[in-house]
């Protein structure tokens, strides 16, 4: 009787130090930490490439950067982004960019700052790379990138 009775107050401390341990988050699984990832396209002509965060809070602030290099000789590059109507555009951030001539081998770089949705959920920055070369104006080349906002 004796042994059932500790075998049942163990038990009881067992579980409550793990209800406890839990609640301050020591035995919950790690919270991932975010890692800078790049997404990368590329054509005949250039590599157009974006380096995001991921994954984020909600609220956090991510500078994403953006290279287009040039394979040959082009006239002019140009860079327009969208980001989920969800974000917010930094203050003196610009989703655009352009460059006239890129020499082959060159890269054009260009950063903007966004402040990531208030919700929880997986969301999707896209963006065009338009260049021109001594033929004319080439088709778009499309980059998206998927950025995790996790509320822990």
């Amino acid at each position: 009787m004796k042994s059932n009775l500790r075998t049942f107050v163990l038990l009881g401390l067992i579980a409550t130090s793990a209800f406890v341990l839990v609640g301050c988050d020591l035995l919950s699984p790690p919270v991932p930490q975010p890692k800078l990832r790049t997404d990368t396209v590329e054509n005949a002509l250039i590599e157009f490439s974006r380096t995001v965060l991921t994954p984020l809070k909600p609220g956090q602030e991510l500078t994403v950067t953006v290279r287009v290099t040039a394979k040959v000789d082009l006239r002019v590059v140009l860079v327009s982004e969208s980001i989920p109507e969800e974000f917010q555009l930094a203050e003196g951030s610009s989703l655009r960019t352009a460059q006239l001539g890129l020499a082959a081998g060159a890269t054009l770089e260009h950063s903007y700052t966004v402040i990531a949705s208030g919700k929880a959920g997986s969301f999707t920055i896209t963006g065009n790379a338009i260049v021109a070369t001594g033929e004319g104006t080439q088709e778009p080349l499309s980059l998206e990138s998927t950025v995790q906002v996790r509320s822990r």
